[in-house]
């Protein structure tokens, strides 16, 4: 038995990754797809009575991954956590022996990516709260160098910040690192070039990060929220000692963006589909579930605005049943 079909590392899990196995004579074939230890099984096939298998382990992948957003100040730190390494097995009732595939890592995104290159969803162009923090994604191919410029006013300041090796990191940009400042700049050579404009927090404003389709974590700062409201869901019954009831409930809260344009707009949206979202206060991220369902990202002639609307990804606890 062999492996006659394998798929490239760092092929984004957006694509399907086909596997085929081959035998001599006709037999029954198990499949394994395990992590890079073997001690985690995303899945498992089993093929009967035939020569050749073919088979796609991407939803299998797709549903394991889990994002973590990064913490810590300015830098650089490693993306390891946000690829998945898979190890395919396969085994047949001819030669019971296990027949392993080399490891492949693939990329959480939806698209194939040239490296190098900046895995994001928003614009190059940003607002950014004084004392927030955003998140690059960068797919390096060989170490290399990321440089910050702060402007404070007619002033300048530059540091730079090492990508040591190839392959997926996170460079984490923390305003509060640089208080004061109006505009910074983080050119990440052949990666691209992302320029934020610093600007004063609104009051009351909501700040939200998001798993994007380019296999990011994305945040942006929702500067009004229109509405918040209590739902309870109660249940009643009649018996001897009169009307019972019980109530669950929920908090909802709806944000409005700024005036956005397209592009803006069409990377907020992402909020409505994206598997993971969390609200973001201070150094802490809570996940949170998002309800709403539609939402325009284009009016011809004008610039527009978002609504969600989000609730606790976890029931309140409560203290009576």
């Amino acid at each position: 038995m062999q492996f006659i079909r394998i798929p490239n590392s760092y092929v984004p899990l957006g694509s399907p990754l086909i596997y085929a196995v081959q035998e001599s004579s006709i037999a029954d074939i198990d499949i394994r797809i395990t992590d890079a230890t073997r001690t985690h099984l995303y899945g498992a096939k089993r093929f009967y009575a035939t020569r050749s298998a073919e088979f796609d382990i991407a939803p299998y992948l797709r549903r394991a991954l889990r994002f973590t957003p990064s913490t810590g100040s300015t830098g650089v730190y490693g993306g390891e956590s946000r690829t998945l390494t898979a190890i395919v097995e396969a085994w047949s009732s001819v030669i019971p022996a296990v027949l392993p595939a080399p490891p492949r890592t693939f990329l959480p995104s939806a698209d194939e990516l040239p490296a190098p290159c900046l895995l994001t969803s928003m614009p190059l162009v940003r607002l950014i709260p004084d004392g927030a923090v955003d998140e690059l994604t960068l797919m390096t191919q060989a170490p290399q160098q990321i440089t910050l410029t702060i402007e404070y006013g007619p002033h300048t300041a530059t540091e730079n910040h090492v990508v040591p090796s190839g392959g997926l990191h996170l460079f984490r940009l923390d305003t509060a690192d640089f208080p004061n400042a109006d505009k910074i700049t983080v050119d990440a050579g052949p990666c691209g070039k992302v320029v934020y404009a610093v600007v004063k927090p609104v009051q009351d404003a909501v700040r939200l990060a998001w798993r994007s389709r380019s296999g990011s974590i994305e945040h942006y700062s929702f500067p009004i929220e229109t509405t918040e409201t209590v739902e309870a869901t109660k249940r009643s019954a009649y018996g001897s000692d009169g009307h019972v009831s019980s109530a669950t409930f929920e908090c909802r809260r709806t944000l409005r963006s700024a005036l956005e344009t397209r592009e803006m707009l069409e990377a907020l949206a992402e909020l409505l589909y994206t598997p993971e979202v969390w609200l973001v206060e201070g150094a802490d991220y809570t996940p949170v579930d998002v309800i709403s369902d539609h939402a325009a990202v284009h009016n011809y002639g004008t610039m527009s605005t978002l609504e969600i609307t989000f609730r606790p990804k976890n029931r309140p606890r409560q203290s009576w049943n």
